[in-house]
């Protein structure tokens, strides 16, 4: 009944202001019909009391509204501690995955995620190819300069492969400096793709060292074979190392001091 703004829209008001939403509201008023009453309910009143009221009957709904507010504050801040808890552990949960899957030197799949990746593939009636890849004269690199070299050498040899096989082809650590791919199709597009390694590793890795940087000549051995009809992916594993093997060349690889060209 005040001119301009009554009581139901100022209620109305506070209630669609951010700022002042959560702000609880006891309506006093002398309009005590029961529309009213509900009326004030529906627009987010806490508590209504007809004039004229009762100072101690005021001062009860004061404090039961005050801790009823204080009660829904500690709910919502719970709330917001338990969504943040799980998506920190969500955080931590896709961490432990991606650690459990990811090679950690070179940033490829790990080895168990690889034997996963090709378990599933296997499974399907498309034609699949198994890429072994080796190292030439890794060892001696590792002898010669040390392992924080040779893990360099890792880094970078991954980072080649990457830049071969495609984002729908399985590649990964398979140990040491040994790596396995998986690519769809048959043994010509295997053989494709194990002719792009060997070009990518027939250019010089340049590798620093406490000695310097090394420029490197550290070719790849690969081999290639495609999935038999009945065959299992240890046999077609089998036979990409032993194609592999046969690519090995007769002496270590040489590596030599020297700024890059």
């Amino acid at each position: 009944m005040m001119p301009v703004m009554d009581g139901f829209e100022t209620l109305r008001s506070l209630k669609q202001d951010v700022r002042l939403r959560e702000l609880p509201v006891i309506m006093i008023s002398a309009a005590d019909e029961m529309r009213g009453v509900v009326r004030c309910i529906e627009l987010g009143a806490e508590a209504f009391l007809p004039k004229p009221f009762d100072r101690v009957l005021l001062r009860v709904r004061v404090e039961d509204v005050l801790e009823k507010k204080r009660l829904r504050d500690a709910e919502r801040q719970k709330t917001v501690e338990l969504e943040q808890t799980l998506e920190l552990l969500g955080q931590v949960q896709l961490q432990l995955t991606v650690q459990a899957s990811v090679d950690a030197l070179t940033g490829l799949a790990n080895r168990g995620s690889v034997e996963t990746q090709l378990d599933n593939r296997f499974l399907r009636d498309a034609p699949v190819s198994v890429i072994y890849i080796d190292l030439n004269g890794f060892k001696n690199i590792n002898d010669t300069y040390g392992h924080h070299t040779g893990d360099e050498l890792l880094k970078q040899a991954a980072k080649r492969l990457g830049q071969v096989f495609r984002l729908t082809d399985v590649v990964g650590r398979w140990g040491g400096d040994e790596f396995v791919a998986l690519v769809q199709g048959d043994i010509e597009a295997a053989r494709a793709r194990a002719s792009r390694v060997t070009e990518q590793f027939s250019k010089k890795f340049v590798v620093s060292s406490g000695e310097g940087e090394l420029l490197l000549d550290v070719s790849a051995a690969v081999g290639a074979a495609s999935r038999q009809p009945g065959e299992t992916l240890a046999e077609v594993l089998q036979r990409a190392d032993a194609e592999m093997y046969r690519q090995k060349p007769p002496r270590p690889a040489q590596a030599r001091l020297g700024p890059p060209n």
